[in-house]
């Protein structure tokens, strides 16, 4: 049984940094092309690493969570990250979102949240997948800690901790 999680729509702020993020970039470069008299190769190349970190980024949005048969998937528009049921140590709902997290490499806000965080309240550091930060799940799989956000944080809790059980035969910590 295959059931698929959204990350649900972008919140207002996303909108509102990528929008910011976007004109930024395109005065920027649009003012080193007006004052380039004529030598415009350096225009050129902060335009096209600027279009490279915008493509990067994109290419990075988290687009669902599939829970399949003994495993979870994270699913990015490129990168898709398996999560074995059975490598499942803890699931839980995160209150208060991704508030009291950093990110150190990824993006904030620039068509979501997603990279490596820090959490500053545990010092860890923890994968972020999430479109808004609200309705956020954490996960602990392998030594690793993860956090996605869903529309159903519950739903996606319960149904990780149940077939995590089913796949061990023992519990997972909620």
């Amino acid at each position: 049984m295959r059931v698929t999680f959204r990350y649900g729509g972008l919140d207002g702020r996303v909108w509102w940094i990528s929008l910011v993020t976007l004109l930024v970039m395109g005065g920027v470069c649009w003012w080193l092309f007006a004052t380039a008299d004529g030598a415009y190769y350096l225009a050129v190349w902060v335009t096209m690493i600027l279009v490279a970190l915008v493509a990067l980024a994109l290419l990075s949005v988290p687009r669902s969570i599939i829970l399949g048969e003994g495993v979870v998937e994270l699913r990015c528009l490129v990168e898709t990250t398996y999560l074995p049921l059975e490598s499942v140590e803890e699931v839980a709902v995160v209150e208060g979102g991704l508030s009291g997290r950093f990110p150190l490499v990824g993006c904030y806000g620039f068509w979501g949240y997603y990279g490596l965080w820090l959490n500053v309240r545990s010092l860890r550091v923890e994968r972020v997948y999430a479109t808004r930060r609200s309705g956020c799940v954490a996960l602990k799989a392998g030594g690793r800690r993860y956090v996605v956000s869903c529309v159903a944080p519950e739903m996606l809790c319960e149904m990780i901790a149940r077939g995590a059980e089913e796949k061990r035969g023992s519990q997972v910590k909620a």
